[in-house]
């Protein structure tokens, strides 16, 4: 894919890279080609000896070719706030260190783990009995309670796996019962009233009914798994190994955000010229943030000479980042 860029030889963000902003985030994001179109239709702007070559396709890539004038009006312009030495301070971040007791509680649960989740694309009249649904749930005040429809705090669960057979003990019994009738399928939500016994372990919930809104996210089968017949001490090697990788994931994650908000409130980009050139595109806040967010990632690329996808790690180094306490 080239990288070559529209409008003038000073433009702040180049199409590809607006391209990586603009898919990246929100259904209301106007596709990259948007940005191609604003060049367009602004090209009366543009000085005689301009060349502009319309998007064609070569290979399974879009080519734009640069246009050399520097009389183009709709560049993107940005002036970066302060990021280097120190400047951002990224706060009450995880730590990227895995304790040992994690390791090992990790091994004995791996061991005891016999069975494992796959994902079945096509169900026909959806999820039934003998298959397990991951769900995402969140309960409200039922019938008969005086604050019915408020959320109940605490019930909100993403994630949860549930085997769809007719042992399950109550409540689960009838969110089973529920999703087998309703025939629910992959990203299907209903909502449904679940009854609890008078004697039922949690006070806030005995004797009461409770509407809780299920979706659900993945349907599948839960498979035999082999027992891992390596030396103990690999196996724990392995298992460090990857909580170590998602340690510093969650890690990089939390300092990028704080690093994305900071510079987004302290640099000037200006996207007016390209959002409104093409006004019969709907650019939501979240659009136009990623397009901003990538401008500036450009930008520092090009004041520091490093390259585009080396940039957050760039930022990274540059932040004071101060840890949780754990």
């Amino acid at each position: 894919m080239a990288t070559t860029e529209v409008g003038s030889p000073d433009v702040a963000c180049t199409v590809p890279a607006a391209r990586r902003g603009l898919r990246r985030r929100g259904s209301r994001a106007a596709p990259a080609v948007l940005l191609l179109a604003a060049a367009a239709a602004a090209q009366t702007a543009w000085s005689a000896e301009s060349v502009w070559v319309a998007p064609a396709r070569r290979g399974h890539g879009l080519v734009a070719m640069r246009a050399t004038s520097t009389s183009f009006e709709g560049k993107v312009a940005a002036k970066l706030g302060p990021y280097k030495a120190g400047a951002i301070t990224a706060k009450d971040i995880p730590s990227p260190e895995v304790d040992a007791k994690i390791i090992d509680a990790a091994l004995v649960k791996k061991k005891a783990t016999t069975t494992k989740f796959e994902r079945i694309n096509f169900t026909g009249s959806g999820a039934k009995l003998g298959h397990t649904v991951v769900i995402e749930m969140e309960a409200k005040r039922g019938e008969g309670h005086p604050q019915r429809g408020a959320p109940i705090p605490g019930t909100k669960m993403k994630g949860y796996q549930l085997e769809l057979k007719e042992s399950q003990p109550d409540p689960w019994r009838q969110f089973v019962a529920a999703i087998i009738k309703a025939g629910m399928g992959q990203m299907e939500s209903k909502t449904f009233p679940v009854s609890f016994p008078a004697d039922y372990k949690k006070a806030d919930f005995a004797g009461t009914t409770v509407d809780f809104t299920v979706l659900v996210l993945e349907i599948g089968e839960l498979r035999p798994v082999a027992p891992d017949a390596r030396p103990e001490a690999e196996q724990r090697a392995e298992l460090e190994a990857e909580l170590r990788q998602q340690a510093q994931l969650r890690t990089h994650t939390a300092i990028d955000v704080q690093i994305r908000a900071a510079l987004l409130e302290s640099s000037e980009v200006d996207t007016d010229a390209k959002t409104k050139s093409v006004s019969w595109a709907k650019f939501g806040d979240e659009s136009e943030k990623s397009l901003k967010w990538t401008c500036i990632l450009e930008e520092v690329s090009r004041n520091e000479g490093v390259p585009f996808d080396k940039v957050q790690d760039f930022l990274r180094e540059q932040a004071i980042v101060q840890y949780a306490a754990r």
